[in-house]
């Protein structure tokens, strides 16, 4: 079992997005995860809480960004009872057999993701 946790600023999110809008976006996001966000009642919580979920999920696996593993490497999506989970994409950048947990909460100045990798 390996975690990782990651917090994230709103207002630094919250500059970024006015200054550069959906580019800002799409250099970490997919388009499944952007529209998610811009439909959300709280954009910038929302977009903040999966940059961190990212984050998070690559400081579960060890790897960081890189060694093949990318923003878009895999998706923060949300399941029927809007419980967030990974869905990986592409290439698999996960080890075989093993499975994701996530977390993500938000207050008015900051959100938090905690993943949980199971099945090393």
């Amino acid at each position: 079992m390996e975690i990782g946790v990651d917090i994230v600023d709103l207002d630094r999110i919250e500059r970024l997005y006015s200054r550069y809008g959906v580019k800002f976006l799409q250099r970490f996001l997919t388009e499944e995860e952007i529209a998610i966000c811009l439909h959300k009642p709280q954009v910038i919580a929302s977009i903040a809480g999966r940059f961190a979920a990212k984050e998070a999920v690559v400081k579960a696996l060890g790897t960081g960004f890189g060694g093949g593993v990318h923003w878009k490497s895999f998706a923060i999506l949300n399941d029927e009872r809007g419980r967030p989970f990974v869905r990986p994409l592409g290439a698999a950048c996960f080890p075989a057999g093993s499975s994701m947990k996530l977390s993500i909460a938000h207050d008015r100045h900051s959100a938090i993701a905690t993943a949980l990798l199971e099945g090393v």
